[in-house]
């Protein structure tokens, strides 16, 4: 059963969203009011920024301050290709690192409109070998974490680097992945009437937008497509209620098909998102969840 505290988040966001069913405001101002809902979204105490420039892109390398780890997260940030920005994801990033002691390579990946498809996928790969080729680290010292659209972002990732032939990562932790951008409502509809945080309509406008000369089941751009065969171990974490949960529950079963080593972690009756806030008990889970996860392949 949801928290307390989780229901009166659901409550405020799904009152907001009531307005952008019969006009959604301009992009530029979904990703200020993004920007401002997530501004008390802190950094966790004890931990240091490092703002680095990776040529088209921008990123922050979030560490604990005294970190002996050999291991790092690429993480990639979700906002359907369209929103979000290390300011909006600094805090889970950093709830993360701190918890696994783990530094966590957070980047601004190029977005939509103003940059498509393959934009955000080719920086995703420059993040990757930045962190092979000049940070000194190994593949399997790699995890490789996304939420929403950065966790569709993140199994993309790893199908490029298997037909480029590039070393695969230790794993990855797919968090209510976006993975189908093709769009059929199967789910989606049904849980939106629960789960207001995302517009099924908008997502196929932002879809289009992404990816606008593109097939959308293409597999670099819909992962769910791909030949998931040969990738190493999926942590996937969604609620059964969110409009995203049929994109990772055909995920799991396309990935145990294919001997993929993947598991399955669930709540019901959260929200889209519901990590990013930290304050809530569901939200503590999950972080510690991926950090017992990650514990796993400790170096």
């Amino acid at each position: 059963m949801p928290s307390f505290k989780h229901e009166i988040l659901k409550n405020i966001v799904n009152g907001m969203s009531l307005p952008m069913r019969w006009r959604l405001p301009p992009i530029n101002h979904l990703r200020a009011l993004l920007e401002t809902f997530t501004m008390f979204s802190s950094l966790p105490w004890g931990m240091h920024v490092e703002k680095m420039n990776l040529g088209e892109f921008t990123a922050e390398f979030i560490s604990p301050v005294e970190y002996k780890s050999s291991q790092v997260i690429l993480y990639l940030h979700g906002g359907g290709f369209v929103i979000g920005s290390p300011h909006t994801h600094r805090g889970l990033a950093g709830r993360i690192s701190k918890l696994s002691g783990i530094p966590s390579l957070l980047i601004d990946y190029r977005k939509a409109p103003e940059h498509q498809f393959p934009a955000a996928l080719e920086d995703a790969l420059v993040a990757y070998q930045f962190l092979l080729e000049h940070k000194g680290y190994q593949s399997l010292d790699i995890f490789i974490i996304g939420d929403s659209a950065g966790g569709g972002l993140a199994l993309s990732l790893q199908l490029k680097l298997k037909d480029l032939k590039l070393p695969l990562p230790a794993a990855s932790i797919l968090l209510s992945p976006y993975v189908d951008l093709v769009n059929r409502d199967d789910m989606r509809l049904q849980n939106s009437l629960n789960d207001r945080f995302l517009d099924i309509f908008e997502m196929r406008r932002w879809a289009s937008l992404y990816a606008p000369t593109a097939d959308l089941d293409d597999p670099l751009v819909s992962p769910l497509y791909g030949d998931l065969s040969g990738l190493p171990p999926i942590l996937v974490q969604a609620s059964e209620s969110e409009v995203l949960f049929d994109d990772s529950r055909r995920l799991i079963e396309k990935a145990r098909k294919q001997k993929v080593a993947i598991t399955f972690q669930t709540w019901h009756g959260l929200i889209h998102w519901w990590h990013m806030f930290s304050g809530m008990p569901e939200s503590k889970e999950a972080v510690l969840k991926i950090a017992e996860f990650l514990s796993e392949y400790k170096s």
